[in-house]
């Protein structure tokens, strides 16, 4: 595990060492940091739990040098607020949708790669370089962080926490007999969609109403639109009725009347 005596955050959320630069990537795993939210969740109340309470059930001191650090990087990658001296530590939304996901594996697997790759520079620009390429070998891989700013000192556990994130993220495999970071396009087309996937697909300028789409495009000129209409599938269903011959009047507009009422809402 990585190690690092960082102090508390500041409040735009960029964390300081001593008087240096703040380290342009998280200096742990994003794995070993979903800990505390997951702890948080199963042992807090309203989201929320005593620090010392929290590295009592870790098992870890909570005035620790790896303990601070957990909860520095957490509340980096966005899963927690609260710093190492504050008394509680409180779980955010993505926490809790990343810690124990009810989210389809697309939606999950798209918020851990915005959360643990993407919201980095260094670790986003790295990615759109490797993608779809092989893992080049350490030397080239630090070699790449050092020109997007990484010191020469922190290229090795940079490119460790980088490729670990990847990997949990599922943008690391194995194929032709080499391991490749495969863009995340590419992951998450391998998974299948499901009704949640396509729940929010509609596009923002449609209107679905009654079986019907009607979707507004925007024409040449001011305040003109044009409007087309597809029509949605319909359903015909054929009821046949036999009344027998000895049935009275009374009888014939009962069955209609009740036929009214049931089939179409209608009294009397």
């Amino acid at each position: 595990m990585i190690q690092e005596a960082t102090a508390e955050p500041t409040h735009s959320g960029v964390q300081r060492r001593g008087r240096g630069r703040a380290k342009p990537y998280p200096v742990m795993k994003f794995e070993d940091v979903r800990i505390i939210s997951q702890t948080i969740l199963e042992h807090g109340l309203d989201g929320q739990l005593r620090r010392i309470m929290l590295f009592d059930r870790l098992g870890r001191s909570p005035d620790s040098g790896t303990s601070r650090q957990l909860i520095i990087t957490s509340n980096r990658y966005g899963l927690t607020t609260g710093g190492y001296q504050a008394e509680y530590v409180n779980i955010t939304q993505v926490g809790r949708d990343l810690a124990v996901s009810n989210l389809s594996d697309r939606a999950f697997r798209t918020k851990v790669f915005q959360y643990t790759i993407e919201q980095f520079d260094v670790f986003r620009e790295l990615y759109e370089k490797l993608k779809s390429q092989r893992i080049p070998a350490e030397d080239v891989l630090a070699d790449e962080l050092t020109q997007l700013g990484v010191s020469q000192r922190d290229v090795q556990s940079a490119a460790e926490i980088f490729v670990a994130n990847a990997r949990f993220t599922g943008l690391i495999r194995d194929l032709s007999g080499s391991e490749r970071l495969i863009s995340i396009e590419q992951a998450l087309e391998e998974l299948p969609l499901t009704a949640d996937d396509t729940a929010d697909t509609t596009p923002t300028n449609s209107l679905v109403e009654e079986g019907v789409e009607i979707t507004e495009e925007e024409t040449a000129g001011p305040d003109r639109s044009t409007r087309t209409v597809i029509s949605g599938p319909t359903l015909h269903i054929d009821i046949q009725i036999h009344i027998d011959s000895s049935a009275s009047a009374d009888q014939i507009d009962q069955i209609f009347a009740s036929m009214a009422r049931h089939l179409y809402e209608r009294d009397g």
